[in-house]
């Protein structure tokens, strides 16, 4: 793929008025334009950096934060509370400086900037010389600290009735509305891959932007793109166009509940019993509604209760489910026989992949294998390394069939396209100013996304 975040003006709601084959040449010579010019191939010589040394956003809220999703006072006070952004457009960069009128920070690929008027920093000192200390996170969710011009600071009162929490630990969008939580469905947040380290979701808080609309990258197509951190977005769940013209959403969808975009937050397509998705956030959400995402460093995700029932199909069904009558199944095999989760790992039911639709709990050898990866204790009776990840959309069994699927993309069809990414930018880089050491701190972005 090419880079991560966002995607071009040029490629803004093309799906409406060109046909698809027009997007795709569109989105081409898009990339061709980028990816030869010399900016383009300034940007990629930039190193990549490393999170080593550096504090993650896990201490963004501070060290005692509670992560308590249950309590509505706590977490809308929180959604409440104003917030210090960099008074620039919402797709610029501002590089931190090491003084006032220093050199960059850092000056590496995706990393070292605070992305325009949407991402919060904290304020750690006074005005020196027109500049003023500040710390906040980089596309790698690294805290960092630098100088800023103190014209820059902003002080934003979010909408006093929306608000979303993002736990990448749970893999869940929580929606406040007027103080308490409304509802919650699955997302997919960023997963870091090799020599990707910018791929993760930075930790935080941040404001809703501009409602972007769609766009195509490479053949795989996202609708509902909501700005909140430079070229970061809300979108629906990708999906990819067969050459019969049918959309396939299948592959990511069964990634729903897991990491897996390139940054961006993937929302779920279909409503769940309150209607909550990622139509909805695009007809309701107000801009400057406050954004926080919580980061699951150090964070342990507790095994649910034993006597938690899921459900499955025993007429060959592959997945397993949340609720008894999950519209991914076909009518005729409802209502789906209950199992307990304590009878998960039994070898009657050893193979089957959580769905991708209802977004069941993980089995304990995956919740282990995500704990070790966030540095926390493994009890011992899980021990064992889990085949997780994208295996819930590898396999091409024709689940649609075994499982009852209704929809025309039931089937887990095992298409991984390219890595899962949907948020790759246009730009190669999304900076068009120069990325010497010594050069200005603000850096303007192709428009992307629009």
């Amino acid at each position: 793929m090419a880079t991560k975040r966002g995607a071009n003006a040029l490629q803004h709601n093309t799906k409406a008025v060109l046909p698809a084959l027009f997007q795709k040449t569109a989105a081409l010579l898009c990339a061709v334009f980028f990816w030869f010019s010399p900016l383009s191939a300034q940007a990629r010589e930039l190193p990549i950096g490393t999170t080593e040394g550096y504090e993650s956003g896990e201490h963004w809220f501070g060290a005692d934060f509670a992560y308590d999703i249950t309590d509505d006072a706590a977490c809308w006070a929180l959604l409440q509370k104003p917030i210090t952004v960099l008074n620039l457009a919402e797709n610029e960069k501002y590089y931190l400086l090491d003084a006032p009128k220093g050199k960059r920070v850092l000056n590496q690929r995706q990393g070292g900037f605070i992305s325009g008027a949407l991402a919060a920093v904290h304020v750690l000192g006074e005005d020196e010389d027109g500049y003023t200390l500040v710390e906040g996170l980089d596309f790698y969710d690294r805290l960092i600290k630098g100088y800023v011009k103190t014209k820059l600071l902003k002080t934003v009162t979010p909408n006093e009735k929306y608000g979303l929490i993002i736990d990448k630990l749970t893999q869940r969008l929580y929606v406040f509305i007027d103080g308490k939580q409304w509802s919650s469905c699955a997302v997919s947040t960023g997963l870091v891959r090799e020599n990707e380290p910018f791929n993760e979701t930075a930790s935080g808080e941040y404001l809703m932007g501009s409602w972007v609309g769609g766009f195509d990258s490479e053949g795989i197509y996202c609708e509902m793109g909501m700005r909140f951190n430079g070229g970061d977005l809300l979108h629906q769940v990708p999906y990819i166009t067969l050459g019969d013209g049918t959309v396939r959403y299948s592959t990511y969808e069964a990634l729903l509940g897991q990491k897996a975009s390139h940054g961006c937050v993937r929302v779920a397509r279909k409503p769940n019993e309150d209607g909550l998705n990622i139509r909805w956030l695009w007809e309701n959400l107000k801009k400057g509604s406050k954004v926080l995402i919580w980061d699951d460093d150090g964070r342990a995700l507790p095994y649910p209760s034993d006597d938690l029932l899921l459900y499955y199909n025993p007429k060959g069904g592959s997945f397993y489910h949340s609720v008894e009558n999950c519209e991914s199944v076909k009518k005729a095999y409802l209502p789906l026989t209950a199992l307990r989760y304590s009878e998960l790992d039994a070898d009657e039911y050893a193979k089957l992949k959580p769905c991708g639709i209802c977004t069941p709990v993980q089995r304990k050898s995956v919740i282990d294998e995500g704990n070790r990866s966030r540095g926390v204790e493994v009890p011992e009776a899980t021990a064992e390394p889990a085949e997780a990840g994208a295996d819930a959309a590898a396999d091409a069994d024709g689940d649609a069939v075994a499982d009852g699927n209704a929809d025309a993309d039931g089937n887990a069809d095992g298409n991984a396209v390219a890595d899962g990414n949907a948020d790759a930018d246009a730009d190669a880089e999304g900076n068009t100013g120069s990325d010497a050491g010594d050069s200005p701190s603000v850096v303007i972005t192709i428009q992307d996304a629009q």
